[in-house]
């Protein structure tokens, strides 16, 4: 699938949310269930002063056809729409492709792999278009994973993916990975305490620093060359006199793998808008007692707001809490399993 630089508006459009007819998706991206079954999906955005939107948000319930996986992404671009529009339509394909290009492989490699991918194309893209060339994009995506004692994935769906997902057996256990590139910040909740589960990458941070110049490049008030406040983003494959910002700004991102406990209530996928006028605890607190996810991402937004955001905000919630485990969600399958049998 191509993806149409050429189209009208100067906002970023996510694929639109739909609710679909039962409680399976089928690998429909921006797809939430009629009833949620292992977690439950809130995104709300505004566009705030700015002149332009600018950010995009993907997810994918249960992704690559096993029931209780998920694959949550937000994506912040700068320049213009193009970087981030496309990753939040085309992101996933990689990120699907590095996961069956090596079954063996962790989730961290998978998740660094779909990373270069994605950048790669976009290099690609711009070679071809000045407006994807001027463009960049902050990414924060989250890939839960049912795993077994092995920390390998733990069970894959047959091909084709229009059938039901296949749920994982009993003693799969769900793992949340978290890789970043830039300032868009993922944060769970764990027992009513922040935990963030990512870094950011800004051009303030002596590390980052360090590497930029390393690399050949200057930090002054605060940004790279004076212009762009993160250190690393998707994108930004700009050429000028010799000169390749990707070099400096580069995609490789920050990796967490956090196993879920029981005490985990939720976690908040987020941009800048947001953490940029709310700490990692205020936004916990927030939303604490909060039971749907699309309330909560809206209040979280809303506060973003009212504490003074200007920024384009968009918020990801996606709850835990009182959902189904994996020992349960096999024992909900053998019911779907004996029902059909009755039937048939």
């Amino acid at each position: 699938m191509t993806h149409d630089f050429t189209k009208r508006g100067s906002n970023a459009v996510s694929q639109p949310m739909t609710v679909a007819d039962g409680v399976n998706t089928f690998g429909i991206l921006n797809q939430r269930p009629s009833t949620p079954m292992s977690y439950q999906i809130g995104v709300y955005e505004e566009q705030g002063c700015r002149p332009t939107m600018e950010d995009t948000h993907a997810f994918i319930v249960d992704l690559d056809g096993v029931r209780g996986q998920g694959y949550f992404g937000v994506f912040d671009g700068h320049g213009n729409k193009e970087v981030a529009e496309w990753c939040g339509s085309h992101f996933q394909d990689h990120f699907l492709s590095a996961i069956h290009k090596d079954r063996n492989r962790g989730a961290e490699e998978i998740l660094s792999d779909a990373f270069k991918s994605a950048d790669d194309a976009l290099q690609e893209l711009s070679e071809k278009s000045d407006k994807v060339a001027e463009s960049g994009s902050t990414a924060v995506v989250a890939f839960l994973r049912m795993e077994d004692a092995n920390g390998k994935q733990a069970v894959f769906a047959p091909s084709p993916q229009d059938k039901p997902p296949v749920s994982p057996p009993a003693s799969a256990r769900p793992v949340l990975y978290c890789a970043n590139a830039g300032d868009a910040r993922a944060v769970i909740s764990r027992k009513g305490r922040a935990q963030r589960l990512t870094q950011d990458h800004k051009a303030t941070d002596k590390d980052e620093q360090s590497r930029i110049r390393n690399a050949g490049g200057i930090v002054f008030r605060g940004r790279v060359f004076g212009t762009l406040a993160i250190s690393r983003s998707l994108g930004d494959h700009l050429s000028y006199e010799g000169l390749h910002l990707k070099e400096l700004v580069i995609g490789t991102p920050f990796v967490s793998r956090t196993p879920l406990e029981d005490s985990d209530e939720f976690c908040i996928i987020a941009c800048d808008g947001l953490w940029d006028e709310v700490s990692d605890q205020e936004a916990v607190d927030a939303i604490k007692d909060i039971k749907s996810a699309q309330e909560a991402s809206e209040l979280l937004v809303a506060l973003a707001l009212e504490k003074g955001s200007t920024d384009n905000c968009t918020v990801m919630v996606v709850r835990f809490k009182d959902f189904l485990s994996p020992a349960q969600l096999a024992i909900q399958a053998a019911q779907d399993y004996l029902a059909l049998s009755t039937i048939a």
